[in-house]
């Protein structure tokens, strides 16, 4: 048998290229598929709101707690300090 010409080598490059890239799309579902399976199973129950306070109402202090939480998220993100900020109004998404 003579040496491979170069069709042949560049068609084995290119499949073996595929299969991999096939192979390694199939370990990737795989894998999403069990970290699926697993924070299913290690999934916490939704807290239960406090008998004595409307759901979707939040208390004064808690309301500038979120401010406080939020000014400071933001601040950190930007680089700044909280003092530089003036947060006009929170809204829920």
């Amino acid at each position: 048998m003579g040496e491979p010409n170069t069709l042949q080598v560049v068609l084995m490059g290119l499949i073996t290229v595929f299969v991999v890239l096939i192979c390694l799309i199939l370990i990737i579902k795989l894998m999403g598929f069990l970290m699926m399976k697993v924070t299913e199973r290690k999934a916490v129950p939704a807290a239960v709101p406090a008998p004595g306070v409307p759901q979707g109402t939040a208390a004064p202090g808690d309301k500038q707690k979120l401010v406080a939480a939020v000014a400071a998220a933001i601040a950190e993100d930007m680089g700044t300090d909280v003092n530089h900020l003036k947060i006009h109004s929170i809204r829920k998404l």
